[in-house]
């Protein structure tokens, strides 16, 4: 093939989507793309350096700093659910009371929900989130002492819980995990436990 054949078919490949190791060991010498190219291909790979040694490639990153959707300023807790193209990343800011969702195949932030306050589907301390396996996200509010549910779409479906020590009751329950039973685990920091509940808070 001549180099301009050749360029028209790599011009249709998104090499951007080959780990680090993959353009080394087969882009890089096999001549289909100029050094240029081979340069912003590299650079484009972010690479984090673990304690041992071994470096990790950066996949995918979600958001930047601001306000509004798809925007942080205070990152906290993420939960994922999903797979393939329907997969789904939800990112708790706790400074501006919403979690963020984003695909993760495109990167589009899908849902934003929440804000400051105290009515259904609003938050004063958001902390925890998690999903169960239909996809409805649910999210620990420190402050307010509930978990908070939201169908898929982002829409407020219901809350549960109120202050107290009774079993049921929170005291800033800042952490959540669906067991693979599909019951809720709850970490209820204030009151210096774990609960486990069914999907509804009982």
């Amino acid at each position: 093939l001549s180099r301009e054949c050749v360029g028209s078919v790599t011009g249709e490949l998104d090499l951007s989507k080959l780990s680090s190791l993959d353009l080394k060991e087969a882009v890089a010498p096999s001549g289909l793309v100029d050094d240029k190219r081979k340069i912003e291909l590299f650079c484009g790979k972010i690479r984090v350096p673990s304690s041992d040694g071994a470096q990790y490639e950066v996949c995918a990153s979600f958001g930047s700093e601001g306000f509004g959707a798809g925007l942080f300023q205070k990152v906290g807790c993420i939960a994922v659910h999903g797979e393939g193209s329907r997969e789904r990343v939800a990112a708790v800011d706790s400074s501006e009371c919403c979690i963020n969702v984003f695909n993760v195949c495109s990167g589009e932030c899908v849902a934003s929900v929440g804000s400051r306050g105290h009515g259904p589907g609003q938050f004063q301390m958001p902390e925890g989130v998690a999903f169960n396996n239909r996809g409805e996200m649910y999210v620990g509010d420190a402050a307010l002492h509930r978990i908070s549910v939201f169908d898929a779409s982002g829409s407020y479906l219901r809350c549960f819980g109120e202050l107290g020590r009774e079993e049921g009751q929170f005291w800033s329950p800042i952490g959540l995990a669906f067991t693979a039973g599909g019951e809720l685990a709850v970490a209820d920091n204030g009151n210096h436990r774990v609960q486990v509940l069914r999907e509804d808070g009982t």
